[in-house]
């Protein structure tokens, strides 16, 4: 046996285990719920197998648009709002943090290891009318009584930086980390000032940085679920409660999967403009 082909053979045993668990646990649920959107419903909330658009079509309908510009608009406010918070963070960490700067990276990671619902029930009981924040605002004088922030735009937004900072951070960083220094000197000493030299220097070289960090932010934001509805008390309705909705109250399965479908299709599109984006960006250097 040629060499070639006995590394060709270990490679493709050593990735058997993972290729398996990925066609089994993500391929195959993935082709059942896009058959299932093209299926119908009967009576009793039961999947009828057939091939139908009828469920896409109604995707397009003044209900269901909506709730996709919803989705939209809140994941592109998150997204924005994590890029204005995150790239100072990141800059300041791979710039100005020193030796400090793996334990802060190490900080930001502190959350996570801490369930996803119990740190956005934390903020319910910080945004609260008997709150850390309501307290601080009538101790300080700002206002004579406690201010509802539950159930608004604002507490949602608070709960989505929050949840999503840190995915925008750390691609910011990696960026920003192997720049090298000599071209930030380079840019101060041809009478470059501070502002000019990070707009022509550092920020073009970390735009991949600053684009992967905006995918990994927008994409799970269109499908969150439980930051809307315990934060913004489910007023607005986006693509994660809409699927809950359909599969569990209104039992139309095939309906909910044509929005999971969906919303699969805005995350590739999202790819796909990534990679685009990043092909534009290496080219021009």
């Amino acid at each position: 046996m040629r060499r070639s082909t006995r590394d060709a053979a270990v490679t493709s045993v050593m990735l058997a285990p993972a290729v398996l668990i990925l066609v089994v646990f993500v391929v195959m649920p993935l082709c059942v719920v896009a058959a299932y959107s093209f299926a119908q419903r009967d009576a009793y909330g039961g999947v009828v197998p057939g091939f139908t658009l009828e469920n896409y079509s109604q995707l397009f309908s003044g209900l269901y648009w909506q709730v996709f510009v919803n989705s939209f608009q809140l994941a592109a406010w998150t997204t924005i709002l994590c890029l204005l918070i995150g790239y100072p963070v990141a800059y300041f960490i791979a710039f100005r943090a020193g030796r400090w700067g793996p334990a802060l990276l190490v900080l930001m990671l502190v959350p996570f290891w801490i369930n996803f619902l119990i740190r956005i029930s934390a903020w319910v009981v910080l945004l609260g009318r008997n709150g850390l924040i309501n307290g601080g605002l009538t101790a300080a004088g700002l206002t004579e009584a406690p201010v509802g922030l539950l159930g608004t735009l604002g507490a949602t937004l608070v709960g989505m930086v929050y949840a999503f900072l840190p995915l925008c951070v750390f691609p910011i960083y990696a960026a920003l980390q192997p720049l090298d220094r000599r071209l930030i000197e380079a840019g101060a000493d041809l009478g470059a000032g501070p502002a000019e030299t990070f707009l022509r220097v550092t920020l073009p070289l970390s735009l991949p940085g600053v684009l992967a960090a905006a995918l990994f932010v927008f994409v799970p934001s269109m499908g969150v679920f439980a930051i809307p509805v315990l934060l913004g008390g489910g007023k607005d309705i986006i693509l994660g409660n809409l699927i809950v909705q359909l599969f569990l109250e209104f039992r139309n399965i095939p309906l909910g999967a044509a929005v999971s479908v969906a919303m699969l299709g805005f995350a590739a599109l999202g790819v796909v403009l990534y990679m685009r984006a990043l092909s534009r960006i290496e080219a021009m250097r």
